[in-house]
This record gives C-alpha cells, structure tokens and sequence, in this order.
C-alpha cells in the first residue's frame, strides 16, 4: 500500500483500520457482492452474464442512448429527452427510464439470476426506445458502433458526483464502509464501483466528433438550460418553437422535476416511488446543485482530489467547472 503516494493523504487509522485491512475489506466486498470485468468492479446489479448478453442486443435505427456515468445526471437527461420526442406534451410514459441496460433491478444479490434484465424489457419496448446505460465504449452492444443511433452523453464535475453517488450507494454498502472517508479511499484505490470516472468520461469525450454523439455537460445545462434543450431537439430531428422549448425548460428544472416525481408517487403509490427511488429506497433526484461538494470535501480532501483530475485530465481539452 505505501507505494501509492497519494494514500499519505490518508491517515495511517481510517475508522480503527489500517490501509491494507480497509483495502482488504474492500476487495471482499467487492467479490462477495459483485464482480470485477476488465479491470472495473461492478455491482450484483450488473452481473457479467448481462454484459455478455449485450453483445447480441439488437439495436435499432431509431434508438436513443442515455450514457452516463452513475449519479451524472441520468434522470434530468431522460426527462428532456422524453418531452423532446413527445414535441413538449407531458401525457407519456416514464417507465422506459426505469430500465437500465446493462442492470437487473433486484435489490436481493441472491435474487438476480432470477430477475429480469433491463435489456429484455427495453427488447419488448415501442420505438423510440430511450435507452439508459453506464456502460463504457467497448461494453455496448457492438450494434451502437455499426448502426450509429443517437447518442447523448452527459458528464458532470466529479467533486459533485462523486457526494452524489457516495449519498446514493450508502444504504447499499455493508455499514463498515458507510463513511466518505472510506468512499474517497476507494477511488484513490482503485477500488470504485463501476469503475473510473476519468476512465468513462474520457473515453466518450474522444467519440465527441461522431455525427450520432452529443456529449453535453451537467453545468452547461444549469447555466443554460433553454439553449442546451435546444440543441438536445436538434440532435433528435426537432425543431420547436421558443414556446415549446420554454415550456420544456420550466418543466425540466430541478423544481419542475420534483413536481412530476411527487405527482407519481401520490398519483401511483409505492410504483410511482420505484419509478422516483431505487428500490423505493434512494432518490433519484437530491440537490441537483453545482458546487453542493464544498460541503463534504475537507480542504486537504480537495486538495488530493484537485492532484489526481489535473494528473488524469492532462491534454484531454476537457475542462469542468465546480462551481457557478
């Protein structure tokens, strides 16, 4: 472990364990709840036979890909994109973006085998198909490559992503490893489920320049929602009115969003809740601010955070900001 010099950001005590038991408490975890495919861990969510699955997924033409990495975003993408294609109208059905790809939904990891993948409920989907997947470049369905469908994918900073997704997988986690330090200790490792945002993010931005691939940023959406809706249309096939688009726009802000997820709740009970939590249990939707990591990162911790983005993002010509 002292071979990685960023582990001296690090106390030698992290929640009474040292650096190679709480790396070693990981990895169990890890193994004993998921499993690891080319270098990344994933989740019971994800199994492998899923991901083997995706290499025979049929694609089609008019199939529209929501890539992200977890807790960029996903939902408020899916939101746009569904008024998008329902010309601004609010009369369609929410549940296409409760399936996930590559996931099977079963909050029992001994239930999975058992449970119903998310690319067999997207097969029996009417088209247009909005597609939500975490999954890397080389693990799509080889289909998205040969038939180019449309494809937007949204990045967000990770300071903020990442409190977002260590608040979202907490009730998740075994309750040992319920703690940011140990979270951040995590990522430092290697260690992260789902593998490296720099990773994903990266590997998306060099597709940017495909003719099928909108990559938009979660912070340009915040500071220009009505123009970023605009040339999310544009990439669809649509052209609307300032009216529509207004109207979009004020219904897909963070307040709007919450509006409609209380009205499935109340309108449908405990299935509007699976639709607006995972597993009825984390919200999907929390702050939907830029710039809510301050109040969880230390200064040392944004600091040792600051060290290793400037190290990965070097030359990418892909900036974030933190902060508006």
């Amino acid at each position: 472990m002292t071979e990685n010099p960023l582990l001296s950001f690090f106390p030698a005590i992290i929640n009474g364990k040292t650096h190679s038991e709480l790396l070693q408490e990981i990895r169990e975890f890890n193994t004993n709840y998921g499993h690891e495919l080319e270098g990344n861990n994933y989740s019971w969510l994800m199994p492998k036979e899923n991901f083997d699955a995706l290499k025979n997924f049929q694609v089609r033409d008019d199939d529209i890909f929501v890539i992200t990495f977890p807790k960029s975003g996903t939902h408020w993408l899916g939101e746009i994109i569904d008024y998008v294609m329902n010309d601004g109208r609010d009369d369609f059905d929410r549940t296409n973006m409760s399936a996930v790809l590559e996931t099977t939904m079963e909050p029992d990891p001994s239930k999975v085998a058992s449970g119903t993948p998310g690319y067999k409920i997207l097969e029996t989907m009417k088209p247009p198909r909005i597609m939500a997947t975490h999954c890397l470049p080389n693990l799509l369905p080889p289909q998205v490559w040969e038939k180019k469908p449309k494809v937007i994918y949204l990045a967000r900073n990770p300071k903020d992503l990442l409190v977002s997704y260590f608040t979202f997988i907490k009730p998740f986690v075994t309750p040992s490893l319920q703690t940011w330090e140990r979270f951040l200790f995590m990522l430092v490792t290697g260690q992260m489920i789902g593998g490296s945002w720099f990773d994903h993010v990266l590997r998306y931005w060099e597709q940017r320049d495909e003719k099928n691939i909108l990559f938009v940023k979660y912070e340009d959406l915040h500071k220009d929602l009505k123009g970023n809706v605009r040339k999310i249309a544009s990439h669809l096939g649509k052209t609307f009115s300032d009216d529509v688009i207004d109207s979009i726009a004020e219904r897909v802000t963070f307040g709007g969003m919450q509006k409609t997820y209380k009205n499935l709740e109340d309108v449908h009970g405990e299935k509007g809740k699976q639709l607006t939590h995972m597993f009825g249990m984390a919200p999907y939707l929390r702050k939907g601010k830029v710039g809510s990591w301050k109040e969880v990162f230390t200064l040392e911790q944004s600091a040792l955070f600051d060290m290793i983005y400037a190290e990965k993002m070097k030359g990418s010509g892909l900036d974030f900001e933190f902060e508006l």
